[in-house]
């Protein structure tokens, strides 16, 4: 039997598609859909906006190749490529900040998002009413999985109050 994709002449391995069709499907939700290379024909533009190399019969991100070259040596354990002006597939030296860990690269976008929305870098979201404003305005609410959050007192109140007066009604 043949691959359920017109035109294609391969024989089907898995849920009517062949391997190639299959593996297009799994990796990008649809079939016809395959690596894009780059228009001066190195490395592959990835369906998540990333560029990626075959480098000694691995795939390795292009960011990654890049700021390894920059230091002279493989990015230590858990560092973590921030892109500055958030286009992945600018892979340029200088839009390129190494972070050492997961934590920092968070810290940075977070950073970057409340200097967007209200010229602060300094200042935290409220989960409740989705504005920015000073910490010292907020209160802090830490768990054991993350870092926590920063909150008012006023939101968080309101919010708890609705809570218990939908219970109340059910």
């Amino acid at each position: 039997m043949l691959c359920s994709i017109a035109g294609c002449t391969r024989s089907r391995e898995s849920k009517g598609l062949c391997n190639k069709h299959y593996l297009s499907q799994w990796r990008y939700g649809d079939p016809l859909k395959a690596r894009t290379k780059r228009p001066d024909g190195t490395g592959c533009l990835r369906s998540d906006g990333y560029i990626d190399h075959n480098h000694n019969g691995k795939r390795i991100l292009e960011h990654v190749l890049v700021a390894e070259k920059v230091i002279g040596k493989p990015l230590p354990r858990g560092a973590e490529v921030h892109h500055i002006d958030e286009n992945r597939a600018n892979n340029k030296p200088q839009n390129l900040v190494i972070c050492p860990d997961k934590a920092y690269h968070k810290l940075l976008h977070q950073r970057m998002r409340a200097m967007a929305s209200c010229g602060n870098p300094n200042y935290r979201k409220c989960p409740y009413c989705k504005t920015y404003d000073a910490i010292e305005n907020m209160k802090h609410s830490k768990s054991k999985t993350k870092s926590g959050h920063f909150f008012h007192s006023a939101c968080i109140n309101a919010a708890q109050r609705m809570a218990a007066s939908i219970r109340n009604q059910t």
